[in-house]
Formats: structure tokens, sequence, C-alpha cells
């Protein structure tokens, strides 16, 4: 019977596995497509919107489903966003075009750290970051308070934000045991991600 059991939760990881690898190369194929962004970003960044001053991308390595503090029937998203300015996006485009070798464009940007809240449809900002180059990791921001959830304005940047990465985040099933995902449950309860 254990073997049964181990057998099949081997399988079951395999399958997970598998389908996590099939979702991971079909996001990064359609990305390469557009050919808007460098092959850096399609590993790392998916590209959430364009408004007319930065290029919004989610961070999808980092970007996880989370129990909300001090609840255990809720969870909400963890993500951090990356705002590029369309100039020095063009700027760099244009140079990498004309193959400037003689100036190399310091790579600057913004990253911002949210939560976002499906259930209630609020998001709660938790800092930002101006970074150029690589970014440090002796960031302050303000620690998880219930008062600091934010209801959406219509058309604000942080209701676009909310929309796209709830699109792409997909949907996480409640704590209370509606709906059973294997990949979820490994994470969950013996902390291994699929």
């Amino acid at each position: 019977m254990k073997k049964i059991m181990a057998l099949t939760l081997a399988l079951a990881l395999l399958l997970c596995w598998g389908a996590e690898a099939a979702e991971s190369t079909g996001g990064a194929a359609g990305s390469s497509v557009s050919g808007e962004e460098n092959e850096k970003q399609d590993k790392r960044y998916v590209k959430l919107f364009t408004d007319n001053y930065f290029n919004y991308y989610m961070d999808k390595k980092s970007a996880k489903w989370i129990l909300c503090p001090n609840r255990s029937d809720e969870y909400i998203i963890d993500v951090w966003i990356k705002l590029e300015r369309i100039e020095d996006t063009n700027a760099k485009s244009l140079a990498e075009r004309m193959n400037d070798s003689q100036y190399v464009y310091q790579e600057k940007y913004y990253l911002e750290h949210y939560y976002v809240r499906p259930s209630t449809e609020q998001i709660q900002f938790l800092c930002e970051l101006e970074v150029s180059g690589r970014p440090d990791n002796d960031i302050s921001q303000r620690k998880y308070d219930i008062r600091n959830w934010e209801y959406l304005v219509p058309d604000s940047v942080e209701d676009s934000i909310y929309q796209a990465v709830v699109k792409k985040m997909g949907k996480k099933h409640s704590a209370n045991g509606s709906g059973f995902d294997l990949g979820n449950m490994m994470e969950d309860v013996f902390r291994i991600s699929v």
C-alpha cells in the first residue's frame, strides 16, 4: 500500500512538473513572438500594459499566491511590478539598432511591491525602488496593515495593475478546501514548489 501511495505521489509530482514546464514554455514562446522585449526580460518579466509614460512588467519569478496575513481563509497575490520609462526604452532600443558601442546606457527603472486582494478587489502598496543597474536588498517597506487596503479607482494605474495581475495569475482556490490542486497542496503543506 505504501509503495502504491509513493508511486501515485511521484506520478502526480511528475505530471504537475510537466504541466508547469509546458505552461512556462508556452508563455515564453508567446512573448518572444512580439519581438519588443529582449531575451532576458522574456525569461523573468511579462509585459502587462503601457500607458503614456511607462511600460509595466510583472516579475513572474517572484509573483505568488500567499495566505493573507492574520487570516487562514483567504489568499492574496504578492507581486513586484517593474516600470520602465518609455523614453528610456526607446533610447536604449535606438542605441542597440545603431550599434552604438561608444556609450552604454545604464538601465534605470522602478520596482513597486504590491499585495493584490481579488476577493474584495483591493490593492495594497508596500514600497517603491528607483533602480540604476541592479537593485539593492536594503529596502524599507511598510509592514502589512489591514487599514492600508485601497479600493480601486476606475482607470487608475492601480486599477490597471490589479486587472492585469489578476488576469495573469489566474484563480486561486480558497483555503477552506473548495477545489483541490496538488501543486498548491505541495507548496502549502510541504513548501515544495512544483
